[in-house]
């Protein structure tokens, strides 16, 4: 038996999933602060997208999950390697049609939610990461789904450098996109 004690409460029968506190018995599911479910996409193939000031959808990369609980959030954490070569992206997740975790509009600025940055070399490439709290309020399927925008016709490349060389100079790499289920 585990006996804890901080500020005059003493929990006692801490293992497992179970949890007693003044002779009430708690789950983990009980408890705020619990992951619910997790999912995850990994892409580990190669990739691209070109926009010329519209906003692109970039096929493959997204996540699904279907809440337990309205009042339950989703934390979307993204992780990816990408190569652009004389031109920078910006990109953001959609939940649904929803367009989630963006920067305030000021003037022509594009929102985004984080940037993909310019290399100046084309046999390297970069990595971008965005981490967000969703308050979806649905117990239907929720995916999320990355766009791109930039303000010309060069190619973003993903899980590869731009030129892509078949040496020891060419890299590749994967995307993920992990989504927990969070009770609050």
């Amino acid at each position: 038996m585990t006996t804890i004690t901080s500020t005059g409460i003493t929990t006692t029968n801490l293992t497992g999933t179970n949890l007693s506190v003044g002779g009430s018995s708690f789950t983990s599911t009980d408890l705020g602060g619990t992951i619910q479910q997790v999912t995850q996409t990994v892409l580990t193939g190669t990739y691209s997208a070109t926009s010329n000031t519209s906003e692109v959808i970039v096929t493959g990369v997204a996540a699904s999950i279907t809440p337990t609980s309205s009042s339950n959030k989703v934390l979307l954490m993204f992780c990816c390697m990408f190569g652009n070569h004389i031109t920078t992206y910006g990109g953001y997740f959609k939940r649904g049609s929803t367009i989630i975790g963006v920067g305030d509009a000021a003037s022509s600025r594009q929102q985004v939610g984080m940037g993909l940055g310019y290399n100046g070399d084309a046999n390297q490439s970069n990595q971008a990461s965005f981490i967000f709290l969703d308050s979806p309020a649905t117990t239907s399927a929720t995916t999320y789904q990355l766009y791109l925008k930039n303000d010309n016709t060069v190619t973003c490349f993903f899980n590869r450098s731009p030129n892509d060389q078949n040496n020891n100079v060419g890299k590749r790499g994967i995307t993920t996109i992990t989504l927990w289920e969070i009770k609050p």
